[in-house]
Parts: structure tokens; C-alpha cells; sequence
């Protein structure tokens, strides 16, 4: 099979979706892997490393498009690249539908076939594609708060563990997830006073267990919801519900009640966002100011560490591009339930009834979809 790996268009975006390491697994098992100039140069994986495993060096976006049968990528299509989709190209990536109504337009009417890196799921309920990216941007999300909380960028001037005979900042983590955990483990080695909430107890109990009477875990509510964000001066929204768009939990009234200067981050920005006042930035511009707060809604936030991030997403998805390629990736959706649940689209059908229903339209099974 011809698998193509095109540099990233997204602001920014320094990704790439396979290292050197990863493409000449692929080749071991007798696949063609088709990679444009420069797609990992920006994390110094670079043409000639890959050319030495036996990589084609593709001179143009259009070349890697039009040649290859699975299309591998970090992020979801770009607007240039919509011109290339057609019925018997699949395409391997993150795609986050439901907050990307024009991609999932374009993905239907060009009858491509769409696999979602943050779908896949195991027999367990994990996310193992999504799961090393939600850990990056976690802790990533704690890294950029605390920068905007500083004095010169607007910020309230806080250090998150304070100083001798100063209290610590006031850190609110909405979700326990992965994001949520990750973001908790950075806001507690930098020393801040942290609160978690979540709707599920036995996430709370993994923070119990993980960070003790140090972290305070709630169960989330409205009204605990309000009490901590009016109380915090980082505040992270970390809410997932997969497929779909993330419920706007926190009002514009909670945004209003923090301290002027605290800060805002949605790491649900991929989904849409969870407050009211989320709205999708990019890294060229990454903040805006809302009722006095300063909002960071970067939907990927994992390129700012995009060597760390590239390394960690080919060592997920490297099992699952090997059984598209090896078994064709019709059957390899047919026979692994994991893959089938990435599916959301194929043929102009939409088969994830989550996707579905944030964009309000038509739904197939997936089984009857593949026939």
C-alpha cells in the first residue's frame, strides 16, 4: 500500500505524522511510504533520515495526495487539501467533527473515507491515540496559564506556589481525565493551592490516590463549579465526551466571577470548547480577553512540544497504520472493533452517532455502512 505523509497546514502545526523510526517499520512490511519535502524538519526529522529507511521524497502536497491510498496526518484537512479527496483514499488523523462542521462537509461530499486518531477506542474505554496528546496539552495547559498570569502579559502577576510568607495561587482543573491529571501533576510540582472537579467518583478517587490531601477532589456541580472558578486565578477546562462537542459547563457569569487578570484555558477547544466564552485561537495569536480574563483556546497545543508530541503519537498509532495497511483498510476496519470505532466516515455516510447529532445530521450504523 502507498501511504502518504504530507506536512502539516494548521498554523503552526511543526507535527509530523510518522518519525523515521515509525516509516521504516512500515516498510519492513512492504509498504511504500510517501513523505513531502520538509514535513519533519520542523522537529528535526529530517528528508534525508528518511529517505534513509526507504521513504520517497514527495515534492508536492499534490503528489502525496493524489498518489497515496491511506493518508496518514496529525491534524484534521486542511482547506488546501480539500481538492484531493475522493472515494478510495482513506484518511488516518485527528478530526474532531463536531467542532469542525466545514471539514466534516467537505469529508461527506468527497465520499472519503475518515479515520479518527481520537476515537479509536479499546475494549476497556481507553483512547490510546488521543490519551498521549491529552497528556501533552495537560501539562501544557498549566505551562501557558502560568505564563499569561504573568505581570507583563496582562496577568494578574502570580507565581502558582507563591513565595516565602505568600500564599499559592488558586488553580481550578475541570475534569479528571487525562488532560486533567496531567495538568494537576504540573500545577502540583509548580506548588499551587488545586481543586478538581469531575461527574465521575472514580476519577476523583485516581486523583485521591495519585496526589492525596494535597489536591482537593469534588464532585463537579454547578454551584461547586462557581465556587472554585470565583476563587481561581488559573482556571483549565478539561471536559471530553468523545465525538461529541464539549457541554459549555462554565458560564459566562463564572468567567466574570474570577479575579480580573486570572486566566482562562479550554484544552476541549478541539470539541468546540467548555465555557461560553471559548472561542478557537491559534499559536500566532493565542489569547484574547473575556470579562477581564485572558482565554487560551488553542486547538493544538501539543506542537508547541512537537518533537516530544510527534514521538509519542507514532508509537500510538504505528500498530493500528500497520493493520490498515497490511489488511487494506476496509478490511482492517471490518475486522478490528478498536478502528471501527475511529470510523466517521465513508462512502458520503457519517457513522458516528455523536458527530451526528452536534452537527445535526443524518446517521448510518457502522456495520451497515461497511457492509
Amino acid at each position: 500500500m502507498i501511504i502518504g505523509v504530507p506536512r502539516e497546514r494548521k498554523t503552526l502545526e511543526k507535527r509530523v505524522a510518522l518519525t523515521p523510526d515509525g516509516a521504516s517499520e512500515v516498510i519492513k512490511h512492504g509498504h511504500t511510504i510517501l513523505i513531502e519535502t520538509g514535513a519533519g524538519e520542523a522537529v528535526e526529522f529530517f528528508d534525508s533520515e528518511y529517505e534513509s529507511v526507504g521513504c520517497e521524497i514527495a515534492s508536492s502536497l499534490e503528489e502525496v495526495w493524489t498518489r497515496a491510498e491511506l493518508l496518514v496526518k496529525v491534524k484534521e484537512p486542511h482547506q488546501s487539501e480539500y481538492q484531493y479527496f475522493r472515494p478510495e483514499l482513506t484518511v488516518f488523523s485527528f478530526l474532531h467533527l463536531a467542532g469542525l462542521p466545514e471539514v466534516a462537509e467537505k469529508m461527506l461530499s468527497g465520499k472519503v473515507t475518515g479515520v479518527a486518531y481520537e476515537l479509536v477506542k479499546t475494549e476497556d474505554g481507553r483512547l490510546p491515540l488521543l490519551e498521549p496528546m491529552s497528556e501533552i496539552a495537560g501539562k501544557l495547559s498549566v505551562i501557558n496559564g502560568s505564563y499569561y498570569l504573568l505581570s507583563q502579559n496582562q496577568g494578574r502577576g502570580l507565581l502558582l506556589g507563591g513565595a516565602l510568607g505568600v500564599p499559592r495561587a488558586h488553580v481550578t482543573i475541570v475534569g479528571a481525565g487525562i488532560s486533567g491529571r496531567a495538568a494537576c501533576e504540573i500545577a502540583y510540582g509548580m506548588g499551587a493551592n488545586i481543586t478538581v472537579l469531575d461527574i465521575d467518583a472514580r476519577k476523583l478517587e485516581i486523583v485521591k490516590a495519585q496526589f492525596g490531601n494535597q489536591v482537593s477532589a469534588v464532585s463537579s456541580t454547578p454551584a461547586a463549579l462557581a465556587r472554585a472558578a470565583a476563587e481561581s486565578s488559573l482556571l483549565v477546562g478539561a471536559v471530553l465526551i468523545p465525538g461529541a462537542a464539549a457541554p459549555k459547563i462554565i458560564t459566562r457569569e463564572m468567567i466574570a466571577s474570577m479575579p480580573k487578570g486570572a486566566v482562562f484555558v479550554d484544552i476541549s477547544m478541539d470539541q468546540g470548547g467548555c465555557a461560553e466564552t471559548s472561542k478557537a485561537t491559534s499559536l500566532d495569536d493565542p489569547v484574547y480577553q473575556v470579562e477581564g480574563i485572558t482565554h487560551y483556546g488553542v486547538c493544538n497545543m501539543p506542537s508547541q512540544a512537537a518533537r516530544t508530541a510527534t514521538m509519542a503519537l507514532t508509537s500510538a498509532t504505528l500498530p493500528y497504520i500497520l493493520q490498515l495497511a497490511d489488511q487494506g483498510c476496509r478490511e482492517a476496519l471490518k475486522n478490528s472493533q478498536r478502528l471501527k470505532s475511529g470510523l466517521n466516515t465513508i462512502e458520503g455516510k457519517l457513522t458516528n452517532k455523536e458527530v451526528a447529532n452536534s452537527l445535526n445530521l443524518d446517521f448510518t450504523d457502522t456495520e451497515q455502512a461497511l457492509g
